[in-house]
């Protein structure tokens, strides 16, 4: 977004995320959410969103902002349910069929899983990635000067896209997902039943 401190491959897709926020939507769940800074956009779509990460130094950091709170905590641990849960460069860093689970329990029925993810990419399971390089590479130059963001933890990916995609169908039925330029795929799931 113009407005945003910095661009990463991460804030490339916050755009992507706002448009998934359903218009019922009251709260919000950021999981890993850093600096806050999409915990920030969805208060300007929700009544209440909680940004929770396990980095007490990125949320410490976080600036304070009406209608988000934040919380050093693991999202497996979350004991509730909202409106909207959203999950940035996260899935990766826990094991895959535990997080798609627990992922799927703190979505209200009605609500919205936006996920941006990574995956461990293959030359032969991947090849038909390599033609988007040279998008990958125009995006990355056109944003440099703005190029940045919070130091956070970072874990390559150990999943494939195929294995996402088999714990999807099984953790999250119905759920989209679209492989992305700049490395990264979007699942969006919409939990059966009706808005509370």
């Amino acid at each position: 977004m113009p407005t945003d401190p910095y661009w990463n491959h991460n804030t490339h897709y916050h755009p992507w995320i706002l448009d998934q926020v359903p218009g019922h939507a009251r709260t919000a769940l950021d999981i890993g959410c850093g600096d806050g800074l999409l915990a920030r956009k969805l208060a300007t779509r929700c009544d209440a969103v909680l940004g929770v990460d396990l980095d007490g130094q990125a949320i410490a950091a976080a600036p304070p902002a009406a209608n988000v709170h934040y919380e050093k905590a693991d999202f497996r641990d979350v004991d509730d349910t909202f409106d909207v849960v959203t999950a940035v460069a996260t899935l990766h860093h826990v094991p895959l069929a535990e997080g798609m689970a627990a992922l799927r329990a703190l979505v209200a029925p009605g609500g919205v899983l936006a996920v941006v993810g990574l995956w461990k990419m293959h030359p032969l399971t991947d090849i038909a990635y390599l033609p988007l390089l040279p998008a990958v590479w125009i995006t990355d130059r056109r944003h440099r000067a703005a190029a940045g963001g919070p130091e956070v933890t970072i874990r390559d990916p150990e999943d494939t896209l195929s294995a996402i995609r088999a714990a999807a169908a099984t953790h999250l039925p119905g759920a989209q997902l679209r492989r992305r330029l700049l490395w990264r795929y979007t699942l969006v799931w919409r939990s059966p039943g009706q808005p509370g």
